[in-house]
């Protein structure tokens, strides 16, 4: 150092010194030599006085000059050596410009290890060995400081633990768990602003509170021997306090000033930037492993779609990646995919379905038959339609972003699983209609046979054409889901009575065979089970229109004819309901007839008899009455309670207004048609 250089000039050129050395203590220190001229090197160090003063001893004579922040320079000169006024003045301006050049020195280095630990802060890989550097930064500018810890306050514990630490402690610190509020540590925290304890009796009266335990492990961990000073500063990251960051220093007087806790604040800063880089850094690592990781799961399910491996491998490995039972329902054909597969939920299918329909968002729900377990209820949708569920056995802090990522991915497959499906069989039952359209037009046996193999028909003895109407809906999306879904009922209830069914628009067309004509009635009764199941899931009934059970295949065509002329006589009629063609009875004279045009020939009857008010009821009724008793007079007037002669009274007006003739056997019959008529359309 250039300003030492000078001083030793000084003391061999001005003062005619031989024998002399220079010590100095920085910050509270212990005295080092920094120039010695011919003196002895076991010279003891010089002692400590907080004012400049001149001490002799046998040998030697010591000349110390006291600077703030606990800083002393001390001259020793050999016996002999005599120092003039002059010379004393002269050498005090060197020696105030030799302590100047030492704090700029020190400022250097406290400015580079500042840096060093912002350089640091950008290294991310090991915050725990970061933080423990930056404490050892803090504590080689702060010289006095023997040691220091962080803490950190962990949410879950409500306290706060030992994060890092170096100069001294043990292993033995890692046990404490510090409360809020609790010791100088916990206090700091609670108060959010720094201090500093620069006796003994005050850091006795702030660590009062602290629980027997935390004394006992602080006491095995930290020898406290001479403890001076503590100074404890709280560390904020994104203005919420997260740490605590403490210094002790020990020794024969406390040493520790403002301007060390202002330096110690300056290294709690960057520790707050470490830890919100730290944040950040793990933020977006765990990001990008989701992302990582998303990509890995959609490959992978993308793989097993494009593989068309189905829904139950699909069920299979999800079950695998997020390692809880699960199970995918099919809305489209009720069918059910699980892992584990002997994983079934007792509680009913049906309420789940109506409760994703609902709410078509994802959702949680408990299940008592599961021993109150909670269900995550994922609606899988396309195109606004709900088409399938995953249903999850988990509670809602299992849904971990990862296992919601891989559920989110996941139902994308399965609806495209679902559609990929559901368009096959579209594509089937397309086929299957232009076959079958083809087959009821053959009149050639050999033709019919062929068409029959071709379709699929086997050789039966009885075979039964039923037609089902499906209520229609402007979302053609939804009305293939609920034709799927119809399907699968009756695919279910009819079983091996089925040759064939298939879906076109909003019809479903069944082709019943059975080897005993009892079995009609069987088919019969499912077919009501299917119509009363249907309602009660979907709240909207069916028509269902069934053909005359005929042998031979020959007849099928025949049965379809009837099936759609029943069907048809539900539609005109406005009926949901089931209706055998059989049953219709003389309305089939009626099938093909608009209702307005029988509607009309009801009120060409009926009308004229209602002109007169006081008569309306009684002429009406009179006729139905009379027609239902096939035109028994005696009969007739007795059912109305009038005199037989008070209803041929009242006959003769309706033959007036009617312009008819109860004698007429054409007349009788137009009366009777509208009677029958007028009663089934209202029916």
């Amino acid at each position: 150092m250039e300003t030492l250089l000078k001083m030793e000039q000084f003391l061999i050129d001005d003062c005619r010194l031989s024998h002399f050395q220079v010590w100095q203590g920085i910050k509270g220190l212990d005295f080092s030599l920094v120039l010695s001229h011919h003196f002895d090197k076991e010279t003891p160090t010089p002692r400590r006085f907080s004012n400049e003063k001149i001490l002799s001893y046998e040998n030697f004579t010591d000349i110390y000059y006291h600077y703030p922040n606990h800083t002393s320079i001390v001259i020793r000169l050999s016996e002999s050596s005599v120092l003039k006024k002059e010379s004393r003045r002269k050498l005090k301006m060197i020696i105030d410009l030799y302590y100047l050049q030492v704090m700029l020195d020190r400022e250097k280095y406290i400015r580079n290890k500042v840096m060093e630990s912002i350089r640091d802060i950008s290294i991310l890989e090991d915050l725990d060995d970061l933080l423990k550097k930056i404490l050892e930064n803090a504590l080689s500018v702060i010289t006095a400081a023997d040691m220091g810890v962080l803490w950190m306050y962990e949410p879950n514990l409500d306290a706060l633990f030992p994060k890092a630490w170096t100069g001294g402690p043990s292993e033995e610190i890692k046990k404490m768990r510090m409360k809020v509020g609790e010791g100088i540590i916990g206090k700091t925290f609670k108060d959010n602003k720094s201090f500093i304890l620069t006796n003994i009796e005050d850091v006795l009266s702030e660590s009062s509170n602290i629980s027997p335990d935390n004394l006992f492990y602080l006491y095995n961990s930290i020898q406290f021997k001479d403890l001076q000073t503590i100074i404890s500063v709280p560390i904020k990251v994104e203005n919420h306090t997260l740490c605590v960051l403490i210094v002790y220093q020990s020794g024969p007087s406390p040493l520790l000033t403002k301007d060390d806790q202002q330096l110690l604040e300056s290294f709690s800063d960057q520790v707050s930037i470490a830890l919100r880089n730290s944040r950040l850094y793990q933020t977006l690592k765990k990001h990008n492993d989701l992302l990582l990781q998303r990509d890995i799961i959609h490959n992978s399910l993308i793989k097993m779609s494009l593989q068309s491996k189905g829904l139950k491998k699909i069920a299979h490995e999800i079950g695998k990646m997020i390692n809880r039972p699960l199970m995918i329902l099919d809305l489209t054909d009720n069918q059910i995919y699980s892992n584990p597969t002997t994983w079934k939920l007792e509680t009913p299918i049906e309420s789940i379905k109506i409760n994703a329909k609902l709410q078509p968002e994802p959702s949680f729900t408990k299940i008592e038959s599961l021993n109150d377990k909670s269900l995550y209820i994922y609606p899988i949708i396309a195109i606004d339609v709900p088409i399938g569920i995953m249903i999850v056995e988990m509670e809602q802090d299992d849904l971990f972003p990862l296992n919601k990522m891989i559920i989110e991915q996941a139902s994308s497959v399965i609806a495209l699983e679902i559609i990929r499906r559901q368009s096959l069989v579209d594509s089937y039952y397309q086929k299957t209609n232009d076959l079958f359209n083809d087959f009821i037009q053959c009149r050639e046996y050999n033709l019919i046979r062929s068409k029959a193999n071709e379709l699929g028909i086997a050789p039966h003895s009885y075979y039964m054409s039923i037609i089902i109407h499906l209520h229609p809906h402007s979302d053609f999306h939804f009305l293939n889901m609920q034709m799927h879904n119809l399907i699968t009922q009756i695919t279910k209830h009819l079983g091996i009575y089925v040759s064939i069914v298939f879906g076109y628009g909003n019809k479903v067309t069944i082709v019943s065979q059975f080897n005993n004509i009892a079995d009609e009635d069987y088919v019969k009764n499912k077919l009501k089970l299917i119509h009363s199941n249907w309602f009660q899931v979907h709240d909207e009934l069916l028509k269902i229109g069934v053909g005359s059970c005929y042998p031979s295949m020959d007849n099928i065509a025949k049965g379809y004819s009837e099936a759609e002329k029943a069907l048809s006589f539900l539609i005109s009629r406005q009926l949901k309901t089931i209706i055998n063609y059989r049953d219709i009875g003389i309305n089939r004279l009626f099938i093909q007839q608009p209702i307005d045009d029988l509607n009309s020939f009801i009120n060409e009857v009926f009308n004229p008899l209602q002109t007169d008010r006081d008569y309306t009821l009684d002429l009406e009724q009179t006729l139905v009455t009379y027609i239902e008793n096939n035109r028994q007079a005696t009969q007739t007037a007795k059912l109305l309670h009038i005199h037989v002669n008070t209803l041929y009274q009242r006959l003769k007006r309706i033959e007036e207004k009617l312009q008819v003739s109860f004698s007429n056997s054409e007349d009788i019959l137009k009366l009777q048609l509208a009677c029958y008529l007028r009663f089934s359309i209202s029916r």
